[in-house]
């Protein structure tokens, strides 16, 4: 590779069409031609430009030497304007004729200034001790003064060389000025500064760094933001609603500090700055120094009048503070404090991790009472007015509590998502002692606790009762699950329920009603919705985590916990039983401040149904894997002995003999029997047995009917499919085709709805298929009875069979009874009578009949020379007016067989 081509070269292309050691070489060539390239530009640049060079040097030297003169030339001027206003014109002193009496003047007049000196800096610490720091800087001033008169009155040389204890003690006093600088800094930065001492500091640094008013804001500005960094940033033991209560009365005093002292205070107007400055302008060094312990004949005898008479303090002070900058430079600072407080604020409220943390920093917070002119303040600054703790701090206090909600709920649902996993691994094992896929250990236990000894008020509203537990099918393990995931929300909401609606406050009679703070109290829950929003959006966030995990990880169909039959199993009736064993997730959505008060949710409504169409759907999981079990017990009872197999003297003997009489042409009576199916064959009863004590194992009340019915249509699916497939193969005998005809009847009359067109148009097409193996003579005379018998039949079978009954209501119209409860109740399986209330107890027992003989009955026959008269065993009256209700139904369709007497 050449050296010109580097530049183009594609990075991409290079690591795939090269190994890492070529890749290693090609560094090294361009390593070395950079290297090669800045030796060559710099022996260019050596050679061609070295004069250039040294002569840009040279002029960049000599501009910096000619700033520097001038600087120094201007500084020398103004200090000779300075000295020349100040002291010159006042050390032109009267001429004294006797010489000897102005030495003896002059010296004297020196000794009273050096002893001034000299007791200057024990009055100027008394003063920064009494944090008087305005006199201290007075004094500073005056001993400034006197060191500027000797040096003019004795000379510079002549005073260094016969006083020179005069230069040491101003080396002395000169440290006085950062003394006081720094001592204002750290005053202005206190927590507790009183407006008092801040206008003192403001108004010391007017004389001691000649500032502006504009300086001075700007310094009392960033000294109260250098406070609240201490206070926030500080690495104290303060705890953190203490920082932020502190943090809160710095902002309140801040704003209280700037109008007083540079707009309006307690009569004085333009402020407290302005008003000291005002006070000590005019004010003379001999009225200051006769306020110190001196000898006071002494100072008014040998004290120089230059120094007597001057005026030390003339400032030239604006009568007002311009309201535009202060305006600006209080929004400025008003940004800052945004800034700060969603940086800084945040990273403080990080520490807090439990929303009564947070509770317990918002109660401290706005306890902080507003000065009583708080709302004149912001008027005469002509700014809105502002509320810190809404403006700045309670959004931040807001999204923590967000944040600490959304975390609670994570670790919730981690805690739930580990005791699922958990329990799935537990119970898939064969020997698990308590198998969830078989409650029967559970539901047919009795337990002390099933019902209670006493019954309550609230009794009827106790959810977690073992009797409604067992009628649920909430096993021990899914109710644990339950209450385990509700005690991690409970703990969550009991947090929350104080931050939103904890509003009582008692104040008592002593208590002055001016002094609370109205303005806080009233918004101290106006974050309120807006919490509860994000509670439930994070509710149905987790909610729906949660059933994408068990879906992705539990009940696929390589789940990574558990077996999925079981796992569907489990987690159905996990899902179902959180919308009533879990309160508080209910709470999360429904959540008021009145206690016992519970509102209606469109989102919780949503979650519910979200909730039970998952679980539902779960059922659904376990139905499409059950269909194996369904096509084990066809081949084992069903496909093990073929219908062309069937014992037909063993079908006959089962079935019920009936005489029938017919009158011939000559008149004759003539009797003759025949022999209807009365019960469904054995191997679909065994097949019917099968499939009812597998779902006795799952409690099938619990089953969703759309479940059910997803059952009994694969069970259908599979007779129905079979029984045609076998009808057109193979050569049924009528004996056969007739008790198969009968089994397709019953199981149609039993587990169809006349609603489910799909199923009764296969059930037509294969009862049409095993008609075809009938002689239509035949059939037209035992069609009758073939219909009394399976309906006769269905009716002594509900309570075997329930569990395949998903249209209870319908069926119990058809044989002649009906629910006396209303249609809008819902119906229960007649299996699981004894744990439902909405059953109907009468029409589904099991009805035996002694067998017994009939007076003969008459009926037509389709020859129509010829009737029969028919006498049947085993039979009763149909009910021919419209259906009873009730016992009435009962006993009018039943009784005489059941009461009845045998002739």
């Amino acid at each position: 590779m050449t050296t010109t081509n580097y530049l183009d070269l594609n990075i991409n292309k290079l690591f795939e069409q090269h190994t890492i050691k070529e890749i290693e070489e090609i560094q090294k060539k361009i390593q070395l031609e950079s290297d090669r390239k800045k030796l060559e530009l710099r022996t260019l640049v050596g050679e061609r430009y070295r004069d250039l060079i040294l002569a840009a040097d040279t002029i960049g030297k000599m501009k910096i030497t000619s700033e520097k003169v001038t600087s120094r030339i201007i500084n020398i001027e103004d200090k000779f304007r300075e000295l020349q206003k100040k002291y010159l014109i006042g050390f032109k002193t009267e001429p004294i004729e006797d010489k000897l009496d102005k030495k003896g003047y002059i010296f004297d007049s020196v000794i009273i200034q050096i002893k001034i000196l000299m007791d200057i800096p024990q009055y100027i610490w008394t003063s920064i001790e009494n944090q008087n720091l305005l006199f201290a800087t007075q004094l500073y001033i005056i001993a400034q003064h006197i060191n500027y008169s000797l040096m003019f009155e004795v000379g510079s040389t002549e005073l260094s060389r016969r006083y020179p204890i005069v230069s040491k003690q101003w080396d002395v006093i000169m440290q006085f000025k950062n003394i006081i600088s720094n001592e204002c800094n750290k005053i202005l930065q206190s927590l507790d500064v009183s407006t008092i001492n801040a206008a003192n500091c403001l108004a010391s640094l007017v004389f001691l760094n000649e500032s502006s008013f504009a300086d001075l804001l700007e310094k009392l500005i960033s000294t109260r933001c250098m406070a609240i960094e201490s206070v926030i940033k500080g690495e104290g033991h303060d705890s953190v609603k203490n920082k932020l209560k502190s943090c809160m009365k710095i902002l309140i005093q801040t704003v209280h500090l700037i109008y007083s002292c540079f707009i309006n205070a307690d009569n004085a107007p333009g402020g407290l700055v302005l008003q000291f400055v005002a006070d000590i302008k005019d004010q003379e060094a001999y009225s200051l120094l006769s306020q110190l312990d001196l000898d006071q004949d002494l100072l008014q005898e040998f004290l120089p009048s230059v120094t007597k008479h001057h005026k030390p303090f003339v400032q030239d002070i604006p009568k007002t503070f311009s309201l535009p900058a202060l305006q600006n430079s209080v929004k400025s600072w008003l940004e800052w404090v945004n800034n700060f407080s969603n940086l800084e604020i945040t990273k403080l409220l990080d520490l807090i991790v439990s929303i009564k943390g947070l509770y317990n920093v918002r109660e401290e917070a706005i306890s902080i009472n507003l000065p009583e002119n708080w709302n004149s303040i912001w008027e005469e600054l002509s700014l809105p007015r502002i509320s810190f703790w809404i403006e700045f701090f309670q959004p931040i206090i807001t999204r923590r509590a967000k944040c600490i909600i959304t975390n609670k709920w994570t670790d919730a649902l981690a805690d739930l998502k580990s005791d699922i996993t958990e329990l799935l691994d537990k119970i898939a094992h064969d020997k698990f002692e308590f198998p969830e896929h078989d409650l029967r250990w559970f539901v047919w236990k009795d337990s002390p606790t099933d019902i209670p000894q006493k019954l309550t008020k609230n009794g009827g509203l106790d959810n977690k009762r073992s009797l409604l537990m067992k009628a649920k099918g909430y096993s021990p393990n899914v109710i644990k699950l339950c209450e385990k995931f509700d005690e991690n929300l409970y703990a969550l909401l009991s947090d929350l329920e104080h931050y939103l609606y904890e509003t009582e406050r008692v104040i008592t009679i002593k208590d002055s009603l001016l002094s609370a703070n109205i303005s806080l109290i009233a918004n101290s829950f106006s974050d309120r919705n807006e919490v509860q929003e994000h509670l439930q959006v994070i509710s149905t966030e987790k909610i729906e985590d949660l059933v994408q995990f068990i879906k992705n990880t539990c009940v696929n169909d390589k789940p990574k916990h558990g077996q999925s039959d079981i796992n569907a199993i489990v987690l159905a009736r996990f899902l179902f039983a959180l919308t009533t064993l879990c309160s508080n997730l209910n709470k999360c959505f429904t959540s008021s401040k009145v206690s016992g008060l519970i509102i209606t949710n469109v989102k919780w409504q949503a979650v519910c149904d979200n909730l039970k169409e998952e679980s539902t759907c779960m059922w659904s999981i376990w139905a499409n894997i059950y269909k194996v079990k369904i096509s084990e017990h066809m081949k084992k009872y069903i496909l093990k002995e073929p219908i062309d197999g069937l014992r037909v003297h063993w079908i006959v003997s089962e079935w019920e003999k009936i005489t029938i009489e017919e009158e011939s042409g000559e008149g004759k009576r003539i009797k003759s029997e025949i022999l209807i199916p009365y019960q469904p064959s054995i191997p679909l009863q065994k097949f019917l047995t099968a499939i009812c004590k597998d779902l006795n194992k799952i409690i099938p009340h619990t089953l969703p009917k759309r479940v059910l019915q997803q059952i009994i249509e694969s069970i259908i699916t599979e007779l129905f499919n079979y029984y045609l497939n076998a009808s057109k193969n193979i050569d049924l005998r009528q004996k056969q085709a007739f008790q198969v005809l009968y089994d397709i009847r019953y199981c149609t009359l039993l587990m169809v709805p006349h609603e489910n067109k799909i199923l009764n148009e296969l059930s037509t097409k294969t009862c049409d298929a095993v008609l075809a193996k009938i002689d239509p003579f035949d059939y037209d005379v035992f069609n009758p009875f073939i219909h009394t018998n399976v309906k006769k039949s269905v009716q002594r079978s509900l309570l075997i069979f329930g569990n395949l009954v998903s249209h209870l209501e319908q069926l119990h119209s058809i044989l002649g009874a009906r629910n006396e409860h209303t249609s809008n109740e819902r119906t229960e399986p007649p299996a699981v009578l004894a744990v439902c209330t909405g059953a109907p107890w009468f029409p589904p027992l099991t009805v035996t009949a002694p067998t017994r003989n009939l007076p003969l009955l008459s009926m037509p026959v389709p020859d129509k020379t010829q009737r029969k008269k028919i006498t049947k065993e085993h039979v009763k009256n149909e009910p021919t007016s419209a259906i009873k209700s009730g016992a009435a139904a009962f006993f009018g369709a039943m009784g005489s067989d059941w009461f009845g007497s045998s002739n």
